[in-house]
């Protein structure tokens, strides 16, 4: 099956390259098939044989690629521990598996529990397994979760045979051939790292180039120029910011013959984008973890960039969405329902899920489709996303798009008052052209609602604040704008930046507050992440970022009392205070004037509860700042705010590392976009500040997150204030400098995730 396929291709031609990293690391067909042995024969020895399952906890490597082969070779089966796993998500995950082995590279957390953990590096010394095993059984081969977005993700089960069979079919759907690359920037936790690059590549016989899935976008773009790549699948969100990184640096990918693109809704505009600036036309493709590849467009025809053709042996049907489709519609556009002879088990841990989406052989995709003439189909939405219109069955991003063709708009969100329900209500926010007169701008919105016999309220707002909601690998997100109660608009300053997610009665609430001469779009890398499973709120101090210049007057107690202007006017609760830097101070002032009835717990990144040296403290800033020493940085701010500012930045990154120039250049732009009078206003108000017999009553289970290379903390402040704080934890990042949440973004929301779980 899987290993004697792959086993197939070594003996065909045991040098061609099979695996690589962009780190170095690299092995031929030949040696990734003798690793996989040795992987076998350590876990054979370890107990691991057919039908037993073994859990992973390691990043992108060759040795990961070679222990997935081991598995299949042994009949066993592997599940993932993925990173975004918590701490109380592992336990769950490993009682609802129940592996007899853990395989960890080291890289990762320690997992709680008492299963054996195996080293990976142990098992790639060990004796390989002799070559005549007992024969495996075509059984499960694997375990893959969900994204979760509607409570412990959901896990389904895939057999080895089928597996195989499924791969096989896509490589000579889209004519994969040995000769090519494919570049993976995804983890190999989930399947879109597993289905479209590594197993669509090693069955072909052709080369896996590993990625590291936590780089930033011009790395990544630096790292596909270098892979020769001629096969990659990626989220249209990773394009935009391929897009973006090629926009500032250049790039050249012509290599691409196939970019694939799926997972969501894929715009004409990021389309047009890819051809213009990458010079790529995306090819895209619809499947999912559960069901595998379904339908793709391997056209170059402009016209046809949304219609995709089904994968041979792929047959598809249409379920009307609501009993009052008219006939025509009933027959062209419906919910997707999917069938094929080579997919997954289904779920194993969520039977209500499972008999709603497995039904009778046939897989129900809960997308809305439109059939075309020559038997393409096109996505047009959720189900959930469905609208009741004078016409028939309209799908909330057609009226988006329809809204912003025929409205003086910048960008518009139309969403179901009732979603799911199929009905005609309709919340409309848009943000206008400059200059356009709010009332023509909500007469001709108004028009295009009435065309179709839809009703409900529009607000028009300065800006739109938003992250993509709903589950992230599913057909067309949708942007989601939550209006505060009894207000029908939302400022264009981030103060009110709000990153919010569909499930507010829910979800916790995390609301960052920046640190001094920083603004919110530091947190953006994490913010997009955690918004995927929490409300994100992010606010700008005083003069800082989108925020109106106070003047001189401004001081820490009037940037916590608007943080709680924030907390009313969204009627935020249960809210995780996560403060960095000068931020902490103002969380920590919050606190003190505020108290705790609608905050739950406290994040403090990087701060010291008194910037000056004393006898009695030495954790000052930069290691030993004095009264000298601050009137000296006081002056050097209002005599070049653009030095010190760059400098601050710089030393913000951890000690010995040279910052990333693109990365540089936009938090220096972040930095600059900061009000002098305001940054120096509250620098003078902090070096008054003495927070340390506060911070000894505070009652709040506490989170401190501190970097080990740190240069403006540079002693060992983090412990003093865990000893201090009557229920705190120290977690110490060893890469990170002050900015631990852009230096090692994937522990700081993995180890956020854990406390907010484990203190709720």
């Amino acid at each position: 099956m899987l290993y004697d396929a792959v086993r197939a291709v070594a003996r065909r031609d045991p040098q061609a390259p099979a695996v690589r990293t962009t780190d170095g690391d690299a092995a031929t067909y030949a040696q990734l098939c003798a690793m996989a042995d040795r992987v076998a024969g350590g876990l054979n020895r370890a107990g691991v044989g057919d039908g037993h399952v073994v859990a992973v906890s390691m990043d992108n490597s060759v040795g990961y690629v070679a222990l997935i082969l081991a598995v299949a070779r042994l009949g066993a089966t592997y599940v993932p521990m993925i990173r975004e796993f918590g701490t109380r998500d592992v336990r769950t995950a490993l009682e609802l598996t129940g592996p007899t082995v853990v395989v960890a590279d080291g890289r990762r957390a320690p997992l709680p529990g008492t299963t054996p953990v195996s080293a990976l590096a142990d098992l790639l010394a060990a004796e390989p397994l002799p070559p005549t095993p007992v024969a495996a059984t075509p059984g499960r081969f694997r375990l893959l979760w969900t994204s979760g977005s509607t409570g412990f993700p959901k896990m389904m089960a895939w057999r080895q045979d089928k597996f195989v069979a499924e791969r096989r079919r896509w490589i000579r759907h889209t004519g994969l051939t040995a000769r090519d690359v494919f570049f993976c920037r995804h983890p190999l936790d989930v399947a879109h790292a597993t289905d479209l690059h590594v197993f669509s590549a090693l069955l072909g016989g052709g080369e896996l180039v590993l990625g590291d899935p936590q780089a930033g976008p011009e790395e990544q773009l630096r790292a596909l120029e270098g892979s020769g790549a001629t096969v990659m699948s990626a989220l249209p969100r990773h394009y935009e910011q391929l897009i973006e990184a090629a926009r500032q640096t250049g790039a050249d990918v012509g290599s691409l013959r196939l970019p694939f693109c799926g997972g969501t809704y894929v715009s004409p505009q990021l389309i047009r984008d890819c051809d213009a600036v990458l010079g790529v036309r995306i090819r895209q493709l619809y499947g999912s973890t559960e069901f595998g590849l379904a339908a793709v467009n391997l056209t170059d025809t402009v016209q046809t960039d949304a219609d995709m053709s089904l994968v041979r042996g792929v047959s598809a049907r249409l379920e009307p969405v609501s009993a009052g489709d008219p006939g025509g519609v009933r027959d062209s556009v419906g919910e997707l329902v999917l069938r094929s002879a080579y997919t997954s088990e289904g779920y194993l841990n969520n039977p209500q899920a499972h008999v709603r989406t497995f039904r009778d052989g046939e897989y129900w995709t809960g997308d809305v489709a439109q059939r075309n003439p020559d038997g393409s189909y096109r996505i047009l939405g959720r189900v959930s996303e469905a609208l009741t219109a004078r016409e028939g069955l309209l799908l909330a991003p057609m009226l988006d798009e329809e809204i912003q063709q025929h409205c003086p708009v910048r960008e518009s969100v139309a969403l179901p008052v009732e979603p799911g329900a199929g009905g005609s209500r309709v919340v409309v926010v848009a943000r206008p052209e400059p200059e356009v007169p709010p009332a023509q701008v909500e007469a001709s919105v108004r028009a295009v609602l009435d065309g179709h016999g839809l009703t409900g309220p529009i607000h028009l707002v300065a800006a739109l604040a938003y992250t993509a909601v709903g589950k992230p690998h599913k057909s067309l997100l949708r942007r989601q704008w939550v209006p505060p109660e009894g207000e029908t608009a939302v400022a264009a300053d981030r103060t009110v930046n709000l990153l919010r997610h569909r499930r507010l009665s829910r979800t916790p609430t995390l609301l960052f507050v920046p640190g001094l001469a920083m603004t919110s779009a530091y947190f953006d890398g994490v913010a997009a992440d955690l918004s995927q499973d929490h409300e994100v709120v992010m606010v700008d101090l005083p003069g800082h970022g989108g925020n109106p210049d106070p003047g001189p007057g401004w001081t820490i107690d009037d940037a916590a009392r608007a943080v709680r202007g924030v907390v009313e006017r969204l009627d935020l609760r249960d809210v995780t205070l996560v403060g960095w830097s000068l931020g902490a101070g103002v969380a920590w002032t919050y606190l003190d004037l505020f108290g705790t009835d609608r905050v739950s717990r406290l994040v403090s990144v990087e701060m010291s509860p008194r910037l000056l040296v004393g006898e009695d403290w030495p954790h000052a800033a930069f290691g030993g700042l004095d009264a000298a020493g601050a009137i000296q940085t006081q002056r050097a701010l209002w005599a070049d705010p653009q030095a010190f500012q760059d400098d601050l930045v710089r030393r913000s990154f951890a000690a010995g590392i040279e910052p990333d120039p693109a990365t540089l250049r936009r938090l220096t732009a972040e930095t600059r976009s900061c009000a002098v009078v305001s940054v120096l206003a509250l620098w003078l108000d902090v070096l008054t500040r003495d927070w340390r017999e506060q911070l000894a009553t505070t009652s709040l289970p506490t989170l401190l997150v501190h970097g080990a290379r740190s240069q403006v903390y540079p002693t060992d402040v983090g412990s003093w204030l865990r000893g201090a704080m009557p229920d705190a934890r120290l977690e110490t990042f060893a890469h990170s400098g002050h900015m631990p949440f852009l230096e090692e973004p994937e522990k700081f929301t993995s180890v956020l995730r854990d406390f907010v779980k484990e203190t709720r």
